[in-house]
């Protein structure tokens, strides 16, 4: 159970806005790692037109829907793989946060979830085709 002084409604936005933020990790984790490309540098790009994203483009879910799933600068869709991934992450650990509360162990366990919805989506895709 969560400690009773951390109200219920902190450690659910908590655990989202959390989550979310490493959804967009995994997102870029289960993208690059297969491709065995670095995961500092290039910077996000769109995958169709290498553009650079901007911080304001990265923003997990709300950047996807404020841009109706398209590129900001060349309007090819993005897909919706982004945004699945990161909600589901964001459910995920809030789960966590609500489960263990605000203690250290908490960090093995968003670790775990990370991992597994990073080795999870790299599985998928690459048995898409089968």
């Amino acid at each position: 159970m969560p400690p009773d002084f951390y109200p219920l409604w902190f450690i659910l936005l908590t655990g989202f806005v959390v989550g979310l933020a490493l959804g967009s990790f995994t997102t870029m984790l289960s993208y690059r790692a297969p491709r065995k490309i670095s995961i500092v540098h290039p910077p996000s790009q769109c995958p169709n037109c290498h553009t650079p994203l901007k911080p304001r483009d990265l923003v997990p879910v709300v950047s996807w829907y404020l841009q109706k799933g398209k590129c900001r600068h060349c309007g090819a869709p993005i897909s919706a793989r982004y945004v699945m991934i990161e909600l589901i992450t964001a459910l995920a650990i809030m789960a966590a946060f609500v489960v263990i509360g605000l203690r250290p162990r908490l960090i093995v366990a968003i670790i775990g979830i990370v991992a597994f919805i990073t080795l999870v989506t790299i599985n998928l895709e690459r048995n898409k085709d089968v």
